[in-house]
């Protein structure tokens, strides 16, 4: 029954939802934007919200003084610096802010530019809370119905594909026929009675909750969403796994609201039947190795934002149709990964997201080994290669701290960004800049590389246009 109770949240297993702190449009901000102006000779440094970051410190090159005297910089009180002289070839920036995430950028042409910053997560979790509205239930119909709620996602959320942010890492505990059963913390399941050979087993669990690790408005997205009860039972205790049963659960509609998140706990309950998913698009899947296993997610773009309309789990090159949602930009989620992965938990994967054209057969990055890191801190990159109409665009690395925050009352480790990093094109090897009077982060770690290519662009200056311009991307990681 605990087997079951984790299917619920399968259509979740699809998407990576990472949380920015205010529902803007992707490409605005969120992992590290950075925008070009041609406005004067300066350097200007403001958060994602454009408040200027005075003291904001930039280091133009690799280490103090190098290539050249005066490379290490503060921003004044409107977040600004200006170009020094001695900037005449391409460099690498890296920027910091107290209470922002460090950011560097490879190989930076002299001239005006705006970087902006994403703000830390704290670890201080603010709790959203509340029921799912208007599920279709009807006892002993066969049926279980149920919400999933999570943050609506955007394209820059498949370089920061994070499980713990779309399944919850959370569990609620609720009995039935005399067992303890842990639900996902973020699935609604009102109060429903189904039949079980000659039992009836009442399922209630009508309250979600998901954290954010900062204050701010948020979008959120609640799936309507329903799968057969007997069959489902029959094969989990028969030791299928959850992911194997996938085809079966159905996402039939949902809703998104904005939320602003500004205390411990804020309550929302979310309606579930204003938007229906009665479209309907044809795909071809790809070809993958035998270990591996590919999901196909029908994807609806709203405002920039992204929700899931239907998932299926498909072998190589099988014809498939996945449920869209009318009168919207369709597109079509590729999400390929090792099977053991999905036992283990493990996070390579490669990903595509294209426009969903009828019959369309996504191409997909292969699946990378996990960098590896040298004496001397260089992060030495896997080797792979890329495939046919693919072109590489940008390497980007993230360096996280592994932290234990307390979402409830259990400890839940969460990645907290310290350090990301933007290249162009693959690279072989990374060094991170020496930052002045720099120490080590304490803690467990762990470096995420992500490899971007595109189907439509050959390169692409650093920054929001590689995300804007990307359609695939195969990432993996280490910890230390």
């Amino acid at each position: 029954m605990k087997k079951l109770m984790m299917a619920l949240a399968v259509p979740a297993l699809l998407i990576g939802c990472s949380k920015d702190s205010k529902p803007k449009k992707p490409g605005s901000d969120g992992i590290a934007g950075l925008f070009w102006t041609q406005e004067t000779n300066l350097i200007t440094i403001k958060s994602t919200d454009d408040q200027p970051l005075a003291g904001a410190q930039i280091l133009i090159g690799d280490a103090l003084n190098a290539p050249f005297e005066g490379n290490f910089l503060t921003a004044n009180e409107s977040g600004q610096v200006e170009i020094p002289a001695a900037w005449t070839t391409p460099l690498t920036i890296t920027v910091q802010a107290p209470g922002y995430v460090r950011s560097t950028y490879m190989g930076q042409e002299p001239g005006a530019l705006t970087i902006k910053l994403r703000q830390q997560p704290t670890k201080t979790q603010y709790e959203v809370r509340g029921g799912t509205q208007g599920l279709p239930i009807q006892d002993k119909d066969g049926l279980v119905d149920f919400g999933l709620v999570m943050p609506a996602f955007s394209k820059l959320d498949l370089m920061a594909f994070d499980i713990n942010n779309v399944i919850s890492p959370q569990f609620d505990r609720i009995t039935a026929m005399g067992q303890d059963i842990d639900v996902p913390a973020n699935i609604s399941l009102p109060r429903q009675s189904e039949k079980y050979s000659l039992f009836t087993i009442t399922l209630d669990k009508p309250t979600y909750r998901i954290y954010y690790g900062q204050t701010g408005v948020n979008r959120v997205f609640a799936a309507r969403g329903r799968f057969p009860f007997k069959s489902t039972v029959d094969a989990l205790r028969n030791g299928a796994e959850f992911y194997e049963l996938i085809n079966d659960f159905k996402i039939n509609g949902g809703a998104v609201r904005d939320i602003e998140v500004k205390s411990a706990q804020t309550k929302l309950d979310m309606p579930t039947r204003e938007i229906n998913f009665t479209d309907s698009k044809g795909l071809v899947a790809p070809q993958f190795r035998a270990d591996e296993m590919f999901l196909a997610v029908g994807i609806a773009k709203q405002s920039g934002y992204m929700i899931p309309t239907d998932v299926k789990k498909t072998t190589q090159g099988q014809k498939l149709t996945l449920n869209t949602m009318p009168d919207s930009e369709q597109m079509i989620l590729g999400v390929l990964k090792k099977t053991a992965d999905m036992k283990s938990g493990g996070d390579r994967m490669s990903a595509t997201l294209l426009p969903f054209a009828s019959g369309v057969a996504p191409k997909m990055l292969p699946l990378i080994p996990d960098p590896t890191l040298a004496s001397d801190g260089e992060v030495l990159m896997p080797k792979f290669n890329t495939v046919d109409g693919v072109n590489p665009i940008a390497t980007y690395s993230i360096l996280s701290k592994v932290e234990e925050v307390m979402q409830g009352t259990a400890k839940v480790k969460v990645l907290h960004p310290q350090w990301e990093v933007y290249s162009q094109n693959w690279l072989e090897r990374m060094k991170l800049p020496q930052w002045p009077e720099d120490t080590a982060i304490p803690g467990k770690k762990r470096w995420e590389v992500n490899f971007v290519g595109s189907q439509t662009a050959s390169q692409v200056p650093v920054g929001p246009a590689m995300i804007e311009a990307a359609t695939h991307v195969t990432h993996s990681s280490i910890s230390f």
